[in-house]
Order: C-alpha cells, then structure tokens, then sequence
C-alpha cells in the first residue's frame, strides 16, 4: 500500500517531504531537493524582499525577464511591481532578454548574456515563465558549479514543470538537450499571478502533467532491460499520480479557472519537477512524448515559425504515446520477435539518423549532435542483450507491474478536450503541418541517448511508416492527432 504521506504530498512543506522520502524503500537511489524554499499563495512574491535578505546580505540584485508583458489579477504589471519592490531595499539592474522576433530560446548565447551581469551581484531574481527560468538556473551553474549564486524564480504561468528541478531544457546546434543545472534556491508562485496567466499557458502545464501516463513507464522500460541508469524508483511518481488523476477528473474545473483547481495544478506541477530531482534526471516527467515534441521545435527554424506552447505539445504527443503504450500492452506478441533481427549496426543506422535530420541545417550540425547522442544508445543496445530476452520472457510479468501506471488514450483524450486543451498539432498556437509531425513522430527515437518505447518498437521491426499511420488513425478516431 502506498505511502498516504507520499501520495498527498504537499510541494510548500520540503522538510516534511524530504523525510518521506528518507522513509521510502532504498532511499539511496533519491537524491536530495536543493531548494531552501517553495511559496505557493496568495501575494506570496510580497515576501520577495525577505526571501533575498535570507540569502545573502549583500546590495546588489541582477534581475531577468523576458519582454512580455505580464499582470497579475489586479492588472499591475508583475515586473515593474517587482523592480520597485526590489529597488527599496537591493541595487537592482534589471537584464530583459529579447531576440528580433520577440520569442527567447535557452540557449547558450542568452545564457551567456545573464553570465556576462553576474559580477558584483549578490542574488539573481528570474521572473517569467519556463524558458527565463531554465536559463537562469543554466546560467548561474555553469558560472559557477560549485558555489552558484543564490536564484530566486517568481513563476508568472503555470505552464511547465521545469520551475522546480535541477535541468535546462538547451538549445545545443539546434538540437534540444536536457543538462543538469541547479534547482532555484527559492521559488515563488503567487495565485494571483499564475491566476492571471493566459488560460492557454496554465492549460499547457496540465498539459506538460499528460506525461506521467506514460514517462514513468518509458523510464522504467529502459532500466528493465538494462538501458537506463539504473536509479529507478517509484516515489517520484507515486508521489504526483494520484494528484494527476484528480486534476484530471477537474478537467472541466480547470477550464473554468476554478481557484481551487489552479492551485491543486500548481502544487502537482511543482511535485512534477520534484520527481525529476529526486531521479536526478527527467525521465519521470520526460520520455517518448517529449522528444516527439523535441523534434517539432527543433524544426521551427526551418519552418520559420514560433515555438508552440511546450505543455500542450507534449500534451497532443502523449496521446500518441498513450496509444503506443496501449498497443504494446494489448496487442504486441513477444514471441514473434526474432532477436537476431533485432540490433542493426552503426553502419546501418548512421546515415538513417543523418538523413533524418541533415534537412534542418545546412552545416549538418543537428544531424551530428543527434547522431553523436544515438550511437551511444545503440552501442549499449547491443551490450545488453541477455536483459532484452529475459524481458521478452517475462513480458506478462512486465505488463502486471506497469498497468496501473498508463492510462486509456481514450480516457486522456476525453479530459483534454474537458479541459479546452489542444488535442490536435494543427489546433496548437502556432499550427504544425502534417508532414512535420510525421517526420517528428517517426524519427524522434533517432535523436538521442534515452531508451523509449518506440525504441523498443523500432527494435522488434514494429516501428514503420504504415504502423505510425496506424497510430495517428487511432489518435483520429479519439478527434485528436493531425
């Protein structure tokens, strides 16, 4: 029986969740949650001053936004109300990060314009969504590894979960990767700003929470048959599925702005980020349906148009992944796969990977990446063997374990729509053409190191043209998908 501590966790009391997580089977394989503290309220960036004073006391304030104009729900302008609020107290400069076409990437040239303010500064505040917020905490610990300056984030939307973990989602030649950064040493989400978000932004982090239906399951895939790092744990997902679940029956709560319900979603999102620092890594929030959404960014450039909102993204490609994982547990039959079919060469894969992504650039550099990342997962395909055949033996024994994990696309599907949530790529807030999110689906195992489902797929000769048009035809009977 699971842990009720766990299960109802509460993501603003740390102390108390860090000695549940002492009291769980192999509490070794979890990894501490750097943070000093987590504010979840009402007026909770009030207490910004205090929060800075507690960290350092020193003078002086780098702050960075992005250019968007954000309010909260009295119509005040949330970083002029925070630069003022600073200014009492600190020697603020204010660094606003902007591109030509006014979307910011992470990358490391603006991670480098944050590094290039950190002399002399004392704190950093980071006020804005999920991109401003990787950034800075990407920034400060490559400044420096050891001793990183105190960061502070005040959350503007409830659109990802990444505000609470130690990762950046980079742009590295054009090819997103997740790198270990650093946790925000204090974050703040105030209701009355997250509250005011656009609708479409909050409904993007419920949308980032699709993922627990089938990440956990892909990570734990890939440590069965020995292609994961071996620190699989259940408490980081146990402590945010339950929760999920009852966002999920709020769906339409959500979509009416409930108070209550925005706040519920703030905690699990929060509790989200939590479980992949507890894993010290992504994959509890992070598997197939992410790198779909990966590789859809990835050729915006080419398509010259902006970056979808990540949640819901990931949203509209965890239905795909939850039709994958229906599949696999109902109708895949481990006793036709012929294992000498199974590990293709180097030689083999090489040019497929580049051929995959050499049309995104025309230095080549993204295939590169992509292929340097996917050669090490093929190396250690090969290297494990004996794991993939005893999974192929002991597949009911699989299937029993992760059942009460994923849940019926048709189900995720039906509380997406509840929740006024895109369920199609071309309903997103910058549309995506069929043509890309077939190239997206059908070659977004191609692009890194990580093992997924569509891996294991790819491997037993399931993986085709034909079978991911099976799929989205499924994804088509649910009015989601294309």
């Amino acid at each position: 029986m699971l842990d009720k501590r766990l299960i109802e966790a509460d993501a603003s009391k740390l102390d108390e969740l860090r000695d549940i997580m002492a009291h769980q089977e192999h509490p070794e394989k979890l990894h501490d949650i750097a943070m000093k503290a987590v504010l979840i309220e009402h007026g909770a960036v009030e207490k910004l001053t205090d929060c800075v004073r507690s960290l350092t006391s020193g003078k002086k304030v780098l702050m960075v936004t992005g250019p968007t104009l954000i309010q909260n729900t009295h119509e005040q302008n949330v970083k002029e109300a925070v630069y003022a609020q600073l200014q009492k107290s600190f020697d603020v400069e204010w660094l606003v990060i902007s591109e030509p076409n006014s979307i910011v990437h992470c990358t490391p040239e603006n991670a480098a314009k944050i590094q290039a303010r950190l002399e002399g500064v004392d704190c950093v505040v980071g006020v804005g969504s999920g991109t401003i917020c990787d950034l800075n905490k990407y920034a400060t610990y490559t400044a420096n590894h050891e001793n990183p300056l105190p960061l502070i984030i005040v959350q503007t939307a409830l659109s990802v979960n990444a505000f609470s973990d130690n990762s950046s989602v980079m742009l590295f030649s054009g090819v997103k990767r997740t790198v270990h950064s650093r946790y925000p040493t204090i974050l703040i989400v105030d209701i009355d700003i997250v509250t005011a978000a656009p609708a479409e932004m909050n409904v993007s982090g419920y949308g980032d929470l699709i993922a627990t239906w089938t990440a956990p399951v892909d990570w734990y895939l890939g440590n069965v048959i020995g292609m994961g790092s071996g620190n699989f744990h259940t408490a980081p997902s146990d402590m945010i599925r339950t929760q999920c679940e009852r966002l999920l029956e709020n769906s339409e709560k959500l979509a009416a702005g409930d108070p209550k319900v925005i706040g519920d979603l703030a905690n699990v999102l929060t509790l989200s980020g939590f479980s992949m620092g507890l894993a010290d890594e992504s994959s509890p929030a992070s598997g197939s349906e992410h790198v779909m959404s990966h590789l859809i960014d990835m050729s915006s450039g080419v398509r010259k148009t902006g970056i979808c909102y990540h949640g819901t993204q990931v949203a509209v490609s965890g239905i795909i992944s939850c039709i994958l994982w229906d599949y696999l547990l109902k109708e895949f039959d481990p006793k036709s796969v012929d294992l000498d079919k199974c590990y293709p060469t180097l030689e083999e894969m090489e040019p497929r990977v580049k051929a995959a992504f050499g049309w995104l650039d025309d230095t080549g550099a993204a295939a590169k990446e992509c292929w340097s990342d996917y050669q090490k997962k093929l190396n250690k395909w090969h290297a494990h063997k004996e794991e993939f055949k005893a999974f192929l033996d002991n597949f009911d024994e699989f299937k029993a374990q992760v059942a009460g994990w994923v849940k019926d696309p048709a189900y995720i599907a039906d509380c997406m729509h509840k929740a006024n949530a895109p369920c199609r790529y071309k309903d997103l807030n910058f549309p995506v053409p069929a043509d890309t999110v077939r190239w997206a689906i059908t070659n977004c195992h191609l692009m890194r190191n990580r093992f997924s489902i569509i891996d294991l797929l790819h491997f037993t000769g399931v993986w085709s043209d034909e079978f991911v048009q099976m799929v989205l035809d499924r994804a088509e009977a649910l009015d989601a998908g294309l």
